[in-house]
């Protein structure tokens, strides 16, 4: 993508200006045409209109994110401006990163599951039945990158640069029948999956594993695609989902959510005090997420409880069970690694993940 530096040409028509000021003040006309036009100038002072692909709808869900971009914009004095388009307007979650890659949009947020084999390093933070928490999801994340330049080179062969992860919250089970808080009520249901790993924690559980996106749930619990989705409970109040579901159940599994990247392309045009810029909001974000999570969850639980639907603990006893049952998933994803040749970096890479797990 090119950059592009915005201009804007302000012509008026000479018929735009009375023959006579006769009554009317000169000066005070042409002070009120100048503040007429102050958004038109204001516009212009964009040097760099980046275009931001985003996989969810816009919402209290993307605050820290909105908030980063308008960040950049007011430290640049609106010469960097990060324009988002959502709800995968930009392109469906599976690609928007690749766009990014090429350069065909400037910065991208999706989910490193919905790229196993671009991204096979990033997408271990998002196994279920790992983390216990989403605090320690990504402080485990951070240790690993910090530790392991692979995991930068992988982005940098994909043609993009890591800025921060969301801090997912605890994932939850939503339909409109009892029983997914047991195993013997989710055993040969349809539920929601995605990614590599997903369906295979749902097929432990006895469950037949569908896959939908975030924003197909909505339509696929109405239309019976699936009789459990699932997602935290920040995503489950703001798209609604206890609309079509009222029975919700969990907490089920932890992992990290969906990251936020610039192109390469697009960060090697940018002039370093703008990269400097970018680069420190994008810590500050990831500080802010951290902090947010927690919060986010209480008001998202608040605001189905609102709704009338208490969430329903998962039976202890039985997630016990389910967590015996389901394969190590660290394990096979080092087995993957070794397909690929990189088997020796994700043996070393899972032994410190097991070691920070273990603190």
């Amino acid at each position: 993508m090119r950059d592009r530096l915005a201009r804007t040409t302000l012509c008026l028509p000479t018929t735009f200006f009375p023959s006579s000021t006769k009554g009317v003040s000169m000066k005070r006309f042409l002070a009120a045409t100048a503040f007429a036009l102050l958004p038109a100038l204001s516009m212009a002072q964009a040097e760099y209109n980046l275009r931001w692909a985003h996989y969810l709808p816009d919402g209290p869900f993307l605050e820290v994110e909105n908030q980063f971009a308008k960040n950049v914009e007011q430290r640049t004095n609106g010469k960097v401006k990060i324009n988002a388009t959502y709800a995968g307007g930009l392109g469906n979650v599976s690609e928007i990163l690749a766009l990014a890659g090429r350069g065909a949009v400037d910065f991208a947020t999706a989910p490193a599951g919905y790229y196993p084999d671009r991204l096979p390093l990033w997408k271990a933070s998002q196994l279920p039945f790992v983390f216990e928490s989403p605090k320690q999801a990504i402080e485990t994340l951070q240790t690993l990158r910090k530790e392991f330049p692979s995991f930068d080179a992988e982005m940098k062969k994909m043609g993009i640069r890591f800025l921060f992860q969301q801090p997912l919250g605890s994932y939850y089970f939503l339909g409109n029948q009892a029983g997914c808080d047991t195993l013997a009520g989710i055993n040969g249901k349809k539920v929601r999956a995605f990614g590599a790993d997903i369906p295979k924690i749902v097929s432990a559980a006895g469950g037949v594993p569908v896959t939908l996106s975030t924003t197909e749930m909505y339509e696929g619990l109405q239309r019976g695609v699936v009789d459990y989705a699932n997602a935290d409970v920040g995503n489950l109040a703001s798209l609604k989902l206890y609309e079509v579901g009222n029975k919700i159940c969990g907490p089920i599994m932890t992992f990290t959510g969906h990251m936020m990247a610039v192109s390469d392309r697009t960060w090697t045009r940018l002039p370093k005090e703008y990269q400097d810029i970018i680069a420190e909001e994008a810590a500050a974000a990831q500080q802010r997420y951290l902090e947010w999570v927690d919060a986010n969850n209480q008001k998202a639980i608040g605001v189905i409880n609102e709704a009338g639907i208490e969430i329903v603990p998962f039976n202890p006893d039985d997630m016990a069970k389910w967590k015996a049952a389901a394969p190590d998933l660290i394990e096979g994803w080092v087995r993957e690694s070794a397909k690929r040749g990189q088997g020796d970096e994700a043996a070393k890479i899972a032994a410190r993940w097991r070691e920070l797990l273990a603190q």
